[in-house]
């Protein structure tokens, strides 16, 4: 299935919304989704960016995704903005692309509920 994307401002809670759905068989296909998700949340004053993700297929390998993060904290690609990554469960990728976030103290979460990752992007409730 090819990898289709929207997004829309929520201009209401200050956050862009992006919706994808397909496979994703390299990493610079998201890297160019992420980067303008960040730069309309940067050109609209939002507060955060929510990814829903549970459409799609990600197969590529576990050394890009740590390449990207790590591009992603050392050029401070999120300044002061939240992501949050909406997904179906937590396997093996989520898992570990979570770990990382975690150990780069990148504000990011996983979250399985659409209004959980709400709540933490408007209010950082978990």
């Amino acid at each position: 299935m090819a990898f289709t994307q929207h997004h829309r401002l929520d201009l209401a809670n200050k956050l862009v919304v992006f919706e994808a759905s397909g496979h994703v068989d390299h990493v610079d296909k998201m890297e160019m989704v992420i980067k303008k998700a960040i730069n309309l949340a940067h050109m609209h004053n939002l507060i955060g960016i929510l990814f829903d993700l549970r459409e799609v297929k990600l197969s590529y390998e576990s050394m890009d995704i740590i390449d990207l993060l790590v591009r992603m904290r050392d050029e401070d690609w999120l300044g002061g903005l939240r992501l949050a990554r909406l997904v179906n469960g937590l396997g093996h990728t989520n898992d570990l692309v979570a770990e990382i976030y975690e150990k780069f103290s990148l504000p990011v979460k996983n979250f399985e509920s659409k209004s959980k990752a709400i709540a933490w992007l408007l209010y950082n409730y978990e």
